[in-house]
């Protein structure tokens, strides 16, 4: 079949994409015992086996004189040496019933390519060499011969393996259902939990990921430790004794019979570092890798937000979990040091599953992260969830014995607001006028400062409880209200010919100011109902207008 295009005409093509390579010798055929340059052996219940060479000939052709049914096969040996030999071909049944002497060498053997035509399984004779799974026949339409290749790009859609099968095929969660695939090329090199990618038609594995791949891991040093946070000495405290010491010092834990925990709740207002507590234990936990000569330790800790793991296909979210857990069994198994499993916003994942709010995912997703947190002290996991609502939580997720201790991170004081300013100011020039402790003072005063107002609270009786920028304080607004000050600075030193003064006193006023309007911006709704709970007798909540400030 062919199409015309401007004249000329063209065979019909199609595209398919090669399942499984599949080798065979050719037919035992008199003919191919004649035919000119085919390879072939001497077979092992031939009368001539014991004086030929035990190695592959070549076909000469028919020597006319041999007379019908008999072959010349010429064999080269050691040091350049020809040998040549009759042989029977089998076709001819009056000579010795058609006895034949030969058999096609492996190098003769044919290769076939199993294709998906129409949704029909068939094989196709393939010419070429290097063809592989994954790869795109070519094939004209009218007669059905492969006429080109294309190599296979791993482009297509990721699953996971939950099953080998056998050496062909395996099984595999994909697009929110379970299917059976081919393995094509990487028969023996699965894992279970393991990532693959599909080809377009989802029929048969064209790259192999594995577990030992690069997903979830940090890229680099976060060049963050524990001294580099401020306030939050508690909290590092507790992490310290929860995940930095008993990989450090097991023999301790031992002696006291105690089994560290295996999971941890570290929960708090937002921006107020667990982001950078998270990083910190990443930075404790690769000192501690190298200390025990651990090679390629980043496997060791493990990062994954809650809403990376969600997915329009149900399934593919129990998939990632198991294949997160599965990656640090691996590091477990290779280095016999536990991988930190963090997961930040983890209430995306972790909600209450009767709380309506998408139930239908969390029923799932719920108790396939229970199921891996089972027997978690023995496996090779140590999870820390990050959250600012641990109140939504599913209780059976962090019950004890799955998540035994809680961290809670706090807001910052006046001194440890001091202090962040200070770290931040670093490298950026002051105004003669002031100093560096100074601006920190008049920031600290400010933020806290009783007549930045958001919010009255009416209590019984008539009484008024300010809500003010203090209670929405956090150590993430700190750098933010140094580059609002060299932001204004900026302003003004655009005005000169050349740059001659630093950050002054107003600066960070209207930093601050401009960061308080702002707040007017945003209900506050986790923050007020903390700071709200300790008044049983509130009767009303106002917002201030932002015209008064």
């Amino acid at each position: 079949m062919e199409t015309e295009i401007n004249g000329r005409s063209f065979p019909v093509l199609l595209c398919c994409t090669v399942l499984r390579m599949i080798f065979r010798k050719p037919e035992i055929d008199p003919s191919f015992f004649t035919s000119v340059a085919n390879l072939v052996k001497v077979r092992t219940d031939s009368k001539f086996y014991d004086v030929s060479p035990k190695t592959v000939g070549s076909i000469l052709g028919v020597n006319e004189k041999d007379g019908p049914g008999w072959t010349v096969v010429s064999f080269l040996l050691d040091g350049g040496k020809e040998y040549k030999g009759r042989f029977r071909t089998g076709g001819e049944i009056s000579l010795d019933n058609g006895a034949c002497d030969l058999e096609p060498a492996e190098q003769e053997q044919r290769c076939y390519a199993l294709i998906n035509l129409a949704g029909q399984l068939v094989e196709v004779f393939v010419p070429f060499l290097g063809v592989e799974p994954g790869d795109t026949l070519k094939l004209e339409k009218s007669t059905m011969k492969v006429v080109a290749f294309e190599k296979t790009t791993p482009s297509g859609g990721i699953a996971f393996v939950s099953r080998i099968i056998s050496d062909t095929v395996a099984e595999v969660d994909y697009t929110g259902g379970r299917r059976t695939v081919f393995i094509g090329k990487f028969a023996g090199k699965l894992e279970t939990n393991g990532r693959v990618v599909l080809d377009q038609s989802g029929s048969v594995i064209i790259e192999n990921f594995g577990l030992d791949d690069d997903s979830f891991k940090l890229d680099g040093a976060t060049h963050v430790s524990w001294n580099d946070i401020k306030g939050q000495e508690e909290a590092i405290g507790d992490l310290k004794m929860s995940i930095e010491l008993p990989q450090r010092k097991p023999e301790h834990y031992k002696y006291l019979g105690l089994k560290p925990s295996a999971g941890f709740l570290l929960y708090g207002p937002p921006g107020c570092s667990k982001t950078m507590l998270a990083k910190a234990v990443y930075t404790s936990v690769m000192e501690t890798c190298k200390e025990k000569g651990i090679e390629n330790p980043s496997g060791g800790f493990l990062l994954v937000s809650g809403p990376e793991i969600l997915d329009k296909f149900v399934g593919v979210p129990e998939a990632l979990i198991r294949h997160l857990f599965a990656k640090a069994l691996i590091f477990y198994k290779r280095t016999g040091f536990k991988a930190t499993i963090v997961i930040d916003e983890c209430e995306a994942i972790l909600a209450k599953r009767d709380s309506g709010i998408s139930s239908d995912v969390l029923r799932t997703i719920v108790p396939a992260f229970i199921a891996q947190m089972q027997g978690v002290r023995e496996s090779g996991a140590i999870v820390l969830l990050l959250t600012n609502k641990p109140e939504v939580l599913d209780s059976a997720a962090i019950r004890d014995g799955r998540i035994n201790d809680w961290i809670e991170v706090k807001r910052p004081t006046k001194e440890v607001v001091r202090a962040i300013f200070l770290n931040n100011m670093k490298a950026v020039p002051i105004s003669e006028t002031t100093s560096l402790e100074r601006l920190a003072d008049l920031c600290a005063e400010k933020l806290f400062s009783p007549e930045l107002v958001i919010f009255d609270i009416v209590r019984a009786g008539g009484e008024s409880v300010k809500f003010t920028l203090a209670n929405i304080v956090s150590g993430a607004m700190i750098p933010a209200i140094v580059e609002a000050a060299q932001k204004f600075a900026l302003k003004r030193e655009l005005q000169k010919y050349e740059p001659s003064e630093g950050i002054r006193e107003e600066d960070v006023i209207f930093a601050v100011q401009q960061k308080f309007k702002r707040s007017f911006a945003s209900d506050h709704e986790e923050a007020l109902r903390d700071f709200a709970k300790n008044f049983k007798d509130v009767v009303g909540i106002q917002k201030l207008k932002q015209a008064q400030v």
